[in-house]
This record gives structure tokens, sequence and C-alpha cells, in this order.
């Protein structure tokens, strides 16, 4: 555990930080589309892109946070790092986030702590603005014994500010 930690330290002390702008994402679309309890889902992601990180001049990984809400009112609010990849004009966004997780009259995914994977794709309409389509898998990676996950798939508004 020792050596994972003092990699990591060292890990982190060879990436560059730079500025860029912050951006609000507004996303809308379907919430467990491939099981019974497909609902609509809407959201909201802040990109905290003022501290970037680039990890050994190999990646660059930016903070976001965010929550969604469905027409069942189930709801998360969640934390975690983005990267882009590809030019400015179509690019790949894919972030890894943990959050809060209740599922109001939705579907039990067996945990409050649920982990979320996604993958966007997005399109330049401006410099300042861009749409896009995603999906995201939500998961409690395994912490309970119910663990059905969800699959979502949406539309993205994406501009800076």
């Amino acid at each position: 555990m020792k050596k994972f930690l003092l990699s990591l330290l060292i890990f982190a002390l060879s990436s560059n930080i730079t500025l860029s702008a912050n951006s609000y994402s507004i996303f809308g679309g379907t919430y467990d589309y491939d099981d019974d309890n497909t609902t609509n889902l809407f959201g909201l992601n802040y990109h905290y892109s003022n501290y970037e990180i680039d990890l050994i001049n190999v990646l660059s990984i930016n903070p976001v946070i965010g929550g969604f809400i469905t027409a069942e009112s189930a709801s998360m609010f969640y934390g975690g790092f983005e990267t882009n990849i590809g030019p400015d004009s179509i690019y790949f966004n894919i972030s890894s986030s943990a959050g809060i997780y209740s599922n109001g009259d939705g579907k039990d995914l067996g945990n409050n702590l649920q982990f979320k994977s996604e993958i966007n794709i997005f399109y330049s309409i401006s410099k300042e603005s861009r749409f896009g389509i995603g999906s995201h898998h939500i998961s409690n990676a395994g912490l309970a014994s119910v663990n059905p996950g969800t699959n979502n798939y949406y539309l993205i508004y994406n501009r800076n500010f």
C-alpha cells in the first residue's frame, strides 16, 4: 500500500496544471432504456476546467460535478473526472464519477453509493457552444447484493462561460 501511495504521489507531482474555460452541460433523454423501468431523464453538469491536470503529458483530466433527476423521482448527485479526446470540432468526452443515488419511485439500484461511467460525442457549433449525444451506465460496483445497474442515453448542450 505504501508503494502504491508513493507511486501516486510521484505521478501527481509530475503532472502539469493549465487554465482553460469552465463550461456547463444540460442534458435530457431516456433513463434505463433496456429495462422495464424506462423513463425520462434530465440533468446538469458543471465542467470545472480551471484546473486541468496533465498526467505525464499523455492525458489531460479535469473535475466534473453534476446531477440528474428522472420522471420517477430517482436522482443522483456525483463528482469525478473527465477527459476529451479528439480535435476541437468533433471530440469524445469520457468521464467516471461516484455519487449519491436516491431511487425515489424509480428503480432500486441496491445502494445509495453509485458509480457512473460516461461517454459522449460533441460537435462544436461555435467556439463557446457544442451539441452532443451521450450514454452513461450507473452501478454500485457489486457493493450490494442487489446491483441491476441502469443504461441511459441523452442529448446534450454544452456551453463555456
